[in-house]
């Protein structure tokens, strides 16, 4: 196994108390020591990785962050960082522009109430002055939405505002129910058959990019020009590392293979024996998945939604419309 990128969190830590962290269930985590960051950065690079995804969390809270971005940039590899972006300026920002990191800022809203009801009072207008910064300071920025009960009726005005703001495009996830997102607040399938029907309406009105994470099965959705492909999980070209230094399944879920504490190529060869990642990366695929004309490309879909919601790796995504048919089907006889 030669994963072409790792998502990095760094860090649990965050000056925000989002409604719906995924990451807040690693606040107790015991991180990895600044030289240990720095070994694990070489050894990411001498095992061919080629990109390092940072998040948390907020990364821009650790002091020795540039000193990770200068190492990452020296060993030849590409980054970019998730943020909340509310404790951006212009010194950090262009520190970013220095070692040419890309920017994914976190939008939950298309407007300062819905944003503000889950990232907080105040939000809005630091994120809103601090993108400012980081356009006058020419750094590139895609924002991202994590679809939610909370929002997911705002898709459609979110990618008009991104294209407003001078992002590179407009990503969106449907949220998981995690840390302290509860199942209260998760989408419907129908909620996120709406937001991404609406996001594609506007995305095509303005001829702007849209790109939705973490579910293949948008393409029998929308149109698949708007669906990225960056969902490589099941192919293990994404890797996966918490706080502590796990290599984990996914980030959303609890389950370890591995420590880069004791070396990430011994970490990665753990890995790739693990009995969960053999599973993932070779699902037996049942209806409906087993006949999708997409099965080769989506392979079951998110395995962490449905071992979340079935109890088993090996798909479907609760989110397919070919589950919700069957399950109509099911139900009339």
């Amino acid at each position: 196994m030669n994963p072409q990128a790792v998502i990095w969190i760094i860090s649990g830590k965050c000056n925000l108390r989002c409604v719906h962290c995924y990451a807040s269930r690693f606040l107790s985590a015991k991180e990895l020591t600044t030289s240990e960051k720095l070994k694990l950065i070489r050894e990411l690079a001498e095992s061919g990785v080629a990109h390092v995804g940072i998040t948390g969390g907020e990364p821009f809270l650790d002091k020795n962050l540039e000193l990770y971005l200068r190492e990452i940039r020296d060993y030849g590899m590409t980054c970019d960082i998730n943020t909340n972006a509310t404790i951006m300026n212009r010194e950090l920002a262009k520190m970013l522009r220095k070692h040419d990191v890309f920017l994914y800022v976190s939008i939950d809203g298309a407007n300062k109430e819905t944003h503000e009801r889950i990232r907080g009072h105040g939000t809005w207008d630091k994120l809103m002055k601090n993108l400012e910064i980081i356009k006058n300071e020419e750094i590139e920025f895609s924002t991202v939405f994590a679809i939610s009960k909370l929002n997911y009726f705002e898709t459609g005005e979110y990618v008009k505002l991104a294209e407003r703001l001078g992002a590179f495009s407009a990503c969106m996830i449907p949220l998981m129910p995690v840390g302290r997102a509860s199942k209260e607040v998760i989408p419907s399938r129908s909620e996120l058959t709406k937001a991404l029907k609406s996001a594609e309406a506007a995305a095509d009105e303005i001829g702007y990019w849209m790109s939705v994470w973490c579910f293949r099965a948008a393409k029998l959705i929308i149109n698949p020009r708007y669906v990225s492909t960056w969902a490589d999980c099941r192919k293990g070209k994404i890797l996966d590392i918490d706080p502590a230094g796990n290599l984990m399944l996914c980030d959303v879920l609890d389950i370890v293979a591995g420590n880069v504490r004791s070396g990430f190529k011994k970490a990665l060869e753990e890995y790739s024996r693990n009995e969960a990642v053999r599973k993932v990366m070779n699902p037996e695929l049942k209806e409906p998945c087993a006949s999708c004309p997409l099965k080769n490309d989506c392979m079951g879909g998110c395995y962490a939604r449905s071992y979340m919601f079935y109890k088993t790796l090996d798909g479907p995504d609760p989110y397919c419309p070919k589950v919700a048919a069957v399950e109509e089907l099911q139900e009339t006889v």
